[in-house]
């Protein structure tokens, strides 16, 4: 039995592996240029249709000025070669459309075709459980990794549904969170959600819960705790529309 078991645990990790390969290409770094020679990068997205429109998080643009909006761009997957070797491409984007009261926002590349960029499948959020296994797949503190010499990195964290929440202004109580076991760092907001087993996205990560660092008290440092959370898919759908 105990044979078994391991034959089955190393067939889905086998699974697993081969659908992040399949979702890697569709992940985006969303910045802006402070300078012509520099780039901040304040989190990500992922694309949503076969024209170049990448969704993301709305707090991404929200807070940023006027200038910054203006050299708004996400960093594509252009290549990929032997050895696992990948090559990027800032592009810039513009605003389709967004909606602050879920945190969710549409961009539009300008120029899509030279990308390797492939529309992700969207599942059904209202069909999510509780214990279900999840991943999610964004560049986090990209910019630092970048800074150290580690280029661009994709970051894959997995998890569980850990809770379901639903919106108590909204009389049909709809389901506008989805809460995972998992740290999410900067970076990680717009990233998508996705369910293991067919490999949809079910949410768009948004939140990371920190509390107050005990080990630093002086200093503001904030520690993650190990929850965070993603907005339903389903909630994106009527903005797709």
């Amino acid at each position: 039995m105990m044979k078994k078991k391991n034959i089955i645990f190393l067939k889905n990790m086998s699974n697993l592996q081969e659908k992040i390969k399949e979702v890697r290409q569709s992940i985006a770094a969303i910045g802006f240029n402070p300078s012509p020679d520099k780039i901040t990068i304040t989190g990500s997205g992922f694309s949503v249709s076969d024209d170049g429109r990448i969704l993301s998080s709305a707090h991404l643009y929200n807070k940023l000025n006027a200038e910054q909006i203006k050299n708004l761009k996400a960093n594509v997957m252009i290549e990929r070669a032997a050895n696992n070797l990948e090559r990027y491409k800032w592009i810039p984007i513009k605003l389709i459309n967004k909606d602050d009261k879920n945190d969710i926002a549409l961009f539009q590349l300008e120029e899509y075709k030279d990308t390797l960029l492939r529309k992700l499948d969207l599942g059904d959020s209202e069909k999510v459980e509780v214990g279900q296994e999840v991943y999610f797949i964004g560049f986090p503190y990209a910019a630092q990794l970048i800074n150290d010499g580690l280029g661009i990195t994709l970051i894959v964290n997995r998890s569980i549904i850990s809770n379901i929440k639903r919106d108590g202004t909204d009389p049909n109580r709809k389901r506008n969170w989805l809460i995972v076991d998992a740290i999410s760092n900067p970076g990680n907001s717009g990233c998508p959600l996705i369910d293991i087993e067919t490999n949809k996205v079910i949410g768009v990560m948004t939140i990371a819960f920190r509390t107050k660092s005990q080990t630093v008290q002086n200093l503001d440092i904030r520690e993650p705790m190990h929850i965070a959370g993603a907005k339903p898919i389903n909630l994106a759908k009527e903005l797709l529309k």
